[in-house]
Order: structure tokens, then sequence, then C-alpha cells
């Protein structure tokens, strides 16, 4: 086994940067040219394109920059002029060091989201500091922030009993944390003028803070210095409330409402920036009330058409041109695959909708400022990615990059294979990934591990961008390394069943309602069923699933209620007790109070634990915090069920710096229970995941 450790470590998505070349840019866009930066095996290289010439241009290595800290290591965000920075200090606002408020408290601070929603014990061990919550006002003085009373919400204390550097005495933290019907926290908004101090409440009453601030989500945003836009979600996500708002005098006025009876989706899910855009009295609104999420345009509050309709969903808005009167949006299931983007154009007035990029696969297109240039990288998992530019209507220009995947394919690297299989119901289509070790030989029979993650917000097995950071699981799966787990002789599957995004309204509700979002595991029985009978190296009679968070939490699960398919499980840092998790989470996709939150609860049913499991879980998650992995770590001691646990100190709902220590343990889990092989004795992962040692 020291071999395929090896090999799976050299496989860890830590290794992707040094493995993987050409795969993505971001385009610099200037006048008449523009320019990005592309890894290579010698480091990496600037590269200029002149788009009217067709000319490409290799400057070599970039030039030296100095290092631009974020605003999550300064605690500061910079007004687009660099003249003024806000900060938080004690919970009020200071302007160059210069405080501008003088009341906020512990609890009802300036600036600043929720403890639910900050993390201060993730932000605290990791050595940042959370910049205030703002937008700037174009002219770069003014800006809209908030302040956010918790002071009446309950609190969950966390000890760490090892604090670095500290002495025997364990220490206790406390955070604000809402349980699902638990009162909720409370924010109000304001303007400030950043050089005089003057400040403009809006007129809006104290909303309650649901899965975000709305600042924090592309919510808020200026139209102009005099109007102000703010879309929020209610409590529980059954509506949306699109507010105007008069700068000068914080007037707000309500343009548009939406009510769903499940949940009221702005954008494909709720944690992306929604999808809708303003332009004096039109509004551009997404919604899926047809059954798939489309735009329509509203003029003075009224519905004037569907920009956008069919049994196909708009995943992204790239760009509105009000005054040329069209939309470009990336769509999904226009393609052989229903998760695949393609890039498309619509008229605001309605009149059909056209796709620019034909060729089968998934698209990720960057425009260019003028709407006239676009840069789009696309690939399958079987083809490595293609970046090509792109006319305005889509023609290709000139191919930019091809990606190199040679030292990925090098260190035992094999592509994920693309599969279609039934749901449970025997008639819906699921769809999924099956990750094959480098060395495979079709005579062998393989055990199967699901790679999991059935939570309603975030799909598994697809390229996307989330808040500007770029998921690429058909490499090396930064969720949750698939490929590497497959190095060690496993055939992974990763699959999205009914109840999570990017597939349709009907779809994605199968799960609303559902105490313990298990609807989903169902399907993963049927698919994996189906998959080992048509692939006979799939070994069905040795099964194991692994997940993290949500993905902790239903491998527990499918322990429980599917002993039938699944043997090992390991889960880590599971939400194992809706109850007792995030209100944002509960209320959100099971509903808002009253609804009974215990119910399915998995604690009763603990002795039905047959298969070998292990939990793993830090001592100071913030988010899935530790009562809920000791709750049910409580249940099967009362049980008597035979179980493996490991407690990291002082980590959060990342595994920090114990990361390759609690990933070695997984490995050896794995390899004890599910290949039936003894792991290697004394092996240990680099800490930098940088090679075996």
């Amino acid at each position: 086994m020291i071999e395929a450790y090896r090999r799976a470590e050299a496989l860890h998505p830590s290794q992707e940067p040094r493995l993987v070349h050409r795969a993505a840019i971001t385009p610099v866009w200037e006048d008449g040219s523009f320019s990005y930066q592309v890894s290579t095996p010698d480091g990496p290289s600037l590269v200029r394109i002149f788009p009217d010439k067709r000319e490409r241009v290799e400057e070599g290595a970039p030039p030296a920059a100095e290092p631009v800290l974020p605003p999550e290591l300064t605690g500061v965000q910079t007004s687009p002029d660099g003249r003024h920075a806000v900060s938080v200090e004690d919970g009020n606002l200071a302007v160059n060091g210069v405080r501008i408020t003088h009341d906020g408290t512990e609890g009802h601070a300036y600036g600043l989201p929720s403890d639910q929603n900050r993390l201060p014990i993730v932000v605290a061990q990791a050595g940042m500091t959370t910049p205030p919550l703002l937008v700037w006002a174009p002219d770069g003085r003014r800006f809209v922030t908030l302040r956010v009373d918790q002071r009446h919400v309950p609190t969950l204390t966390l000890t760490q009993a090892s604090p670095p550097g500290g002495g025997p005495r364990p220490l206790a933290h406390t955070l604000h944390y809402e349980m699902p019907g638990d009162p909720l926290p409370t924010f109000q908004q304001m303007i400030f003028d950043a050089e005089t101090g003057d400040r403009v409440d809006i007129a809006i009453e104290p909303l309650t803070f649901t899965h975000d601030a709305p600042l924090g989500v592309g919510r808020v945003w200026w139209e102009d210095d005099e109007t102000l836009w703010m879309l929020y979600g209610t409590r529980g996500y059954r509506a949306a409330v699109l507010y105007r708002i008069d700068a000068r005098t914080g007037e707000a006025t309500v343009v548009l409402r939406e009510h769903s009876e499940t949940v009221m989706y702005s954008a494909p899910t709720i944690v992306e920036a929604p999808l809708v855009s303003t332009r004096g009295d039109e509004v551009l609104w997404y919604s899926d009330r047809s059954g798939w999420g489309h735009l329509y345009r509203y003029a003075g509050g009224e519905l004037k058409n569907a920009v956008t309709e069919g049994e196909w969903l708009v995943r992204d808005v790239l760009r509105v041109d009000w005054d040329a009167r069209e939309v470009l949006f990336m769509s999904g299931g226009h393609g052989s695959n229903p998760y695949d983007r393609r890039l498309c154009r619509a008229g605001l007035d309605g009149g059909g909708v056209t796709v620019l990029t034909p060729e089968d696969g998934d698209h990720h297109v960057q425009v260019s400022p003028d709407g006239r240039r676009l840069v789009d990288t696309y690939a399958t998992p079987g083809m490595p990615s293609v970046t090509v530019l792109r006319d305005a209507d889509g023609a290709v220009v000139m191919e930019l990059e091809r990606a190199d995947l040679s030292a990925l394919e090098k260190a035992g690297w094999r592509a994920p294979e693309r599969f279609t299989a039934k749901a449970a119901d025997g008639v819906t289509d699921v769809h999924g990934l099956l990750f094959l070790p480098g060395d495979f030989d079709p005579s062998r029979r393989y055990p199967i591990l699901d790679s999991v993650y059935n939570g309603p917000q975030i799909p598994r097995q697809l390229r996307t961008t989330l808040r500007g950071h770029s998921l690429d699981p058909w490499l090396l799966d930064p969720a949750a390394g698939a490929a590497s787990l497959a190095a060690l002789g496993l055939a992974v599957v990763v699959l999205d069943g009914r109840g999570t995004p990017y597939r349709g309204k009907a779809f994605q509700d199968a799960s609303y309602g559902d105490p313990g979002v298990s609807v989903g595991l169902a399907d993963h029985v049927a698919a994996i069923t189906q998959l080992a009978a048509e692939r006979p190296y799939l070994d069905l009679d040795r099964v194991g699933i692994a997940g993290h968070s949500g993905g902790g939490a239903a491998t527990v699960r499918a322990l429980l209620t599917h002993p039938e398919l699944f043997d090992v499980g390991v889960a880590s840092a599971g939400d194992h007790e809706h109850s007792g998790y995030y209100a944002i989470w509960s209320e959100t996709y099971q509903g808002p109070p009253p609804q009974d939150y215990t119910a399915d609860s998995l604690l009763p049913h603990a002795e039905r634990l047959k298969g070998k499991l292990l939990i793993l879980f830090g001592e100071m998650d913030d988010n899935c915090h530790p009562a809920l992995s000791l709750r049910l770590v409580d249940a099967l001691i009362r049980a008597d069920a035979d179980f493996e646990m490991l407690m990291v100190p002082n980590a959060a709902h990342g595994y920090m710096h114990a990361e390759a220590h609690v990933l070695r343990r997984q490995w050896d889990f794995l390899t004890r229970h599910l290949i039936g092989a003894e792991p290697p004795f004394g092996y240990r992962i680099d800490p930098t995941f940088g090679g075996a040692a």
C-alpha cells in the first residue's frame, strides 16, 4: 500500500498548481489589448493579446509586484480611489483611523455581520480580522453599511482544552449562535460620508439577519450616487423583496416582492449573488416560478415580459446592456449534460435566446467591459480545457490556451468518467462522475467509495464559481480529493441526487421539508447499484461513503438507513442534528417556524449501526459545533455500538494544522476496512502536502 499512498499524496488537490498548466486565465482588459498570466512548468508567464490584429505576444515572467494584503488580513475596506480606509474598532466604524460612530458595542456593532455568518473563532485562529461590510457609492466618498443587533440571540460556548502557548487551564469561547426557532439577529443599514462622517439612516424597519447580510452577497448595489437598491430574503427565504432607496434621504420604497411555497431563489442557489439588475424604473428579475430559473423584465413595478423561458435555467448574468436592449448570460441545460454551461444572448424585450458557444462541454466566459470580446474556457471531464477569444457574436477569433495535463497524467491521474443513472423513483435521470485509479485494470474488482455532499445549496460534480472561487472537480477535486482517493485503489463516485441545485425547481424541491435532507441518499443507492450492474469491476460487496459537513451527516445517515449497501463510513464535521445547527440552514430548507426540526433525528436509531464508522470533528468548530458530533457519539455509546472517533484540538470546521494527520487517518481507515489491506506502517504525509516523508 505504500506506493498507493504515495500516488494518493501526489494527487492531493494542493498539488494542482504544480501539475496543471495553461488551464485557466483571468484577462486584464485595456484599450486595444488585454493581458493575462498563465501557469507553465517553468513558472508564471505573462501573455498580451491584440485582438484586432489577432496577435499574441509572450512577455515572459511577469514583473514582481508588491504584495497586496486582502481585507481579511488588514481588517480594512479601502475606497476605490484609495483615499478612505474604513475599519471596525470595538464595534465602531473608523475612517482613516478616526472614529465616526461611538455607540457600537459587543453584540450591537457597526459594519460586522452576525457571529454565525462571521465565524469569529475561525477568523481569529486563521490570523485574520473581519473587515467591515460596506459598498462604496460611485463617487468613492460615501458608503452603505449596517449595524447588527444580536444581543438577544442565545450563545454557544466552545471549550479550548489546549490553547496554543497557554497553560493547563482550558479557555472558554462564546459566540452568538441561533438555532432553528431562536430569535434571529436583526440589522439596519445606513449611509456614511467618509469625509465628513455625516450619516443617513435607511428608513427600513430592523430586518432579520438570515443566511447572509445583503451587503455580503451582492444584494445591495448603487445605481448612481443618489439611488441605492437592496434585495432582501425573508426568514426562511420564502420571499424576496426589492427596495429602492433614496441615498440623500434614506427613504425606501418596495418595488417588487415575490413569494414561494418553498425557497424563493434570486439565483440558482442562495449562496450566489442574485441575478437581479436595475436601471431607472426597469428591473431584470430572476425567478423559478415556471419551474425553471428564468429572467423577467419589469417596469414601474409591473411585469412586461419574460426574457428567457424553457426547460433549462439561467446560471449567471454576465452583462446587461440596457441601451442595446440585450443581456448576456450563462445557461444550464443547452448541452448534452444538464450541468454544462453555455453562453447565451437574449433581448430584454423578448424575442428569443441565441446560444453563442456551440461546443458541447462546460463553458466559463469572461466578458470585456465594452462587451465586444469574450474569453471562453470550455472543457469536458475527458477533454483538457481550451481557452479561446470570441467576438460579441460568439465567433472564435483565436485560440489562447490549451491545458497541459502531462504532469498530472504522469503523476497517475485518470480523467473521471461521466455517467447517467435513474434515481430511486426509476424515472428521473441523475448524473455523476466515476473516478478510477490511474492503473485501472478492468479484470480486477474495486471497492466503491461514495464521496458525498447532498446539501441543497452546492453541487458536487460540476465546474462552477461560487463567490469568486472556482471549483473544478474534474481535475483534482478540491472539495474532497476524489482523484487522490481513487489512487488508493478505490472506485470513487461523485453524484448529485434529487434535492440539489441546477436541475430545475421540482428536482431541487425534492429535499424541501425533509428533516434529514436525506431524499438524495436513496438516489445514491440506486445509482451505485446500477453502476455496479453495468461494470463488473465494481465490487458491490465493498461500498463505503465519506463526506465533510453536510456530507459528514449524510455519511452517518447512509450507514444507519441503508446498511444493505454501505459498510464503511468516514463522517467529518457533520451537522448531525439539524435542530441544533444553524437556523439559516434548517429554516431555509426544512421550512420556517413552526416546524419540528427534531423529526427524523438519527440519535434514537444509533443501535442500527452495523458498519465501520469513523467520526471526525474539530474542537473549535463554530460552524458544525462539537456538540453535534458528541451527541451522536453519546447515542452510539448508549447503544453500545462500535465506532472510532477523532476530535482535533484547536481545529475549526477545517483541520488547519492537523490536515495531514486527519487525512492520513482517513486513508488508514478506508484502507483497513474498505480495501481490506493494512496501511503502510509509519507513513506520514508531508504537512505541506509536498510529498511523502
